[in-house]
């Protein structure tokens, strides 16, 4: 494994890739792999004494802001996976983990770093970091300079959209639609030709606001080039009042052709 720092709490989690949790072409699904990193960094927050549902208690709940995800390649079924996650960086407002996704023999498949802000459930709007948890996180020597990622672009033109209507199975326990889901209605928005012929390198999302149950959203990309594979930029908003709630983009290189 690459993982270089030492000095913090880590958490690894094995699972085995199930044949209903690949796509067509034979890989992990996009958005599987999203939900296996977020139940790594629930079942470790649980572990340092930072539990969603222990926020919940409180009044408040853990919200992803970014997320950065790099693949070098995907897992098949039967495969058996390690994901190695751990607290990179707080301060008062944000808290960054990063993330590996590795073979049983320590192999790379994936990177991920995210950022996370603490949201009250009251008032849905983000506060600064409860002291107790940078306490808990502290006595890890974790570091106090999350990253600071650009701003991203909307796609000009939008070429496709697609529209999505939020369901029960979106929702989290703060009431709001997953950020897994907001995954899912980006990499829909693909077209087809590319989808079936290319596989996601890289995805970079960045969440600005909440969607509840019976919005419409729509997902609408934009291709940014083609020259070496495709780069998508993309936009969610909901359908009511065009509310822009993610940012994306992807990019996706030829892939070989799914075994049968």
């Amino acid at each position: 494994m690459a993982y270089d720092a030492p000095m913090r709490p880590v958490h690894r989690m094995t699972v085995k890739v199930r044949s209903y949790e690949t796509d067509v072409n034979g890989r992990l699904q996009v958005p599987t792999l999203c939900r296996l990193l977020q139940e790594a960094a629930t079942i470790h927050a649980a572990d340092l004494g930072v539990s969603v549902e222990s926020l919940i208690d409180d009044g408040c709940a853990w919200v992803l802001s970014r997320m950065h995800v790099i693949v070098d390649r995907w897992p098949r079924a039967d495969d058996e996976i390690v994901i190695v996650t751990w607290p990179e960086a707080l301060n008062r407002l944000t808290t960054e983990r990063r993330f590996e996704v590795c073979m049983a023999d320590g192999s790379v498949l994936a990177r991920a770093t995210t950022l996370w802000i603490v949201l009250d459930l009251e008032r849905r709007r983000p506060i600064r970091v409860p002291s107790r948890i940078v306490d808990a996180l502290s006595r890890h020597h974790v570091g106090d300079t999350p990253i600071r990622p650009d701003k991203q672009a909307d796609p000009d033109p939008v070429e496709r959209e697609t529209d999505f209507r939020v369901r029960r199975s979106d929702l989290d326990m703060a009431d709001h639609v997953n950020n897994t889901s907001y995954v899912e209605w980006i990499v829909e928005a693909v077209p087809d030709e590319v989808w079936s012929t290319h596989a996601l390198v890289e995805l970079d999302i960045s969440y600005l606001a909440e969607c509840h149950r019976g919005a419409t959203i729509v997902s609408g990309c934009g291709c940014l080039r083609n020259t070496d594979g495709f780069e998508f930029l993309h936009r969610l908003a909901r359908r009511r009042d065009s509310g822009v709630v993610a940012r994306a983009r992807t990019s996706w290189r030829p892939a070989e052709p799914a075994s049968r």
